[in-house]
């Protein structure tokens, strides 16, 4: 009876790295749009923040998953 939770906690941890991996460099390119208008840069900064946390994430998720699979 045990094997649906199981299931759940990997499906919960799928959704979640999508929402991660997703929302947050979107939330940094929204910020950095806005600094590049308050500055008036061009987009410098919304491409430097979004590829930044988008690499940052992308990483984060690699290791979590590596090490999950170590521990199996």
């Amino acid at each position: 009876m045990a094997k649906p939770v199981r299931a759940l906690e990997a499906a919960e941890d799928g959704v979640v790295a999508a929402f991660e991996l997703v929302l947050t460099p979107a939330l940094f390119g929204f910020f950095g749009y806005l600094l590049d208008r308050w500055l008036a840069t061009g987009p410098i900064l919304l491409i430097l923040l979004t590829g930044i946390v988008a690499i940052y994430e992308i990483w984060k998720l690699w290791y979590t998953l590596h090490a999950k699979n170590e521990d199996i």
